[in-house]
Parts: structure tokens; C-alpha cells; sequence
């Protein structure tokens, strides 16, 4: 009897720390960094002066507009100066690296088209509009998505959440919609 008692007491304790090790491992490992800067607003006529080269994206939540960076990926990023006749769009997993020869730019107060062609074929066209001008966030339009992007100079200015997933996938954060 005594070793029944033992048995089930073992099971039992077994059982339990089972549960707590799944609970765990179901929790996501997420850290949050706060701005180490402020930001300071567009300039009115901000699209119509030197545009910003590289852009990052950025998310909103019921806090603010933060960073955020994928379990196992990277976030949005889009460059126009690398290299010479070279775009790279950076998505979660991969780059993409478009080849270019022509490159036009229509500048406006608070908006921006850029279309790069290939041999005189439309390859990548980039809307941008004034979105958040006291946080320097524009909307960009890329092949029928949308995204809300800053200049990377401004990266530091936000918050930064990223998704660490050491040993198995997690699931990613939701965010606000863009509207």
C-alpha cells in the first residue's frame, strides 16, 4: 500500500511538471525595448525635398507605433541606394535585390511616386503618402500592399518588440490594421 501511495504521489508530481514545463514552452519570449530617442516632425514639404533612401516598417498597437521584429525573420525594409540600379526589399525571410536602368521620380508636398523600370518595363512601383508627419511615418504602397514605413535614421525613435523563438516557432503578435 505504502508503495502505491509512493507511486501515485511520483505520478502525480510527474503529471504536474509537465504541465507547467508545456505552459512554458507556450509562452512567447518577447522583449520590448523603449525609444532611446524623439523624433522630430516632417517638414511640411517633406516629400518634395531629399527623400529618405532606406525605410523601415512600422506597426501599431493599442500603445503606439513600435518596431517589430518576426520570430525567425526580419522586418520589412526597403533601400533604393545599396547599389547602383539596385532595390532591396527586404521581407520577412529574404531579400530581393530588383535590377533597375531607369529610375523615375514625381515629387510632391506630401506624396511620392517612384517607378524603376527594366528595359523600358514598369518592374516596382513605390507610392508614398504623408501618413503621421509628427512621427516622420509615410504609407507606402508596393504592389497592392500596404505599409507604414519611417526612414531608418528614425528606427531608434520607437519602441522595438521582437519575437524570439529559440528553440520552436512562435506564433507572431497581431497588430492594428492601417487605415
Amino acid at each position: 500500500m505504502a508503495k502505491l501511495k509512493t507511486f501515485i504521489l511520483f505520478l502525480t508530481i510527474f503529471c504536474f511538471s509537465i504541465a507547467i514545463n508545456c505552459q512554458q514552452k507556450a509562452k512567447q519570449n518577447i522583449i520590448e525595448i523603449n525609444p532611446r530617442t524623439s523624433i522630430k516632425p516632417f517638414e511640411k514639404d517633406w516629400a518634395n525635398k531629399d527623400v529618405p533612401q532606406q525605410w523601415i516598417e512600422i506597426k501599431k498597437d493599442s500603445k503606439g507605433y513600435l518596431i517589430y521584429q518576426p520570430c525567425d525573420g526580419n522586418t520589412f525594409f526597403i533601400d533604393w541606394r545599396t547599389q547602383p540600379e539596385i532595390v532591396e526589399i527586404r521581407h520577412q525571410i529574404e531579400s530581393d535585390f530588383i535590377k533597375y536602368d531607369i529610375r523615375e521620380d514625381i515629387n510632391s508636398t506630401n506624396k511620392f511616386f517612384i517607378e524603376f523600370s527594366k528595359d523600358k518595363n514598369k518592374i516596382l512601383q513605390i507610392e508614398a503618402t504623408g501618413y503621421d508627419l509628427n512621427n516622420q511615418i509615410a504609407l507606402f504602397k508596393i504592389d497592392n500592399q500596404s505599409y507604414l514605413m519611417t526612414p531608418i535614421e528614425n528606427k531608434d525613435s520607437f519602441r522595438k518588440i521582437e519575437n524570439k523563438c529559440d528553440k520552436e516557432r512562435m506564433s507572431e503578435l497581431e497588430f492594428l490594421p492601417i487605415n
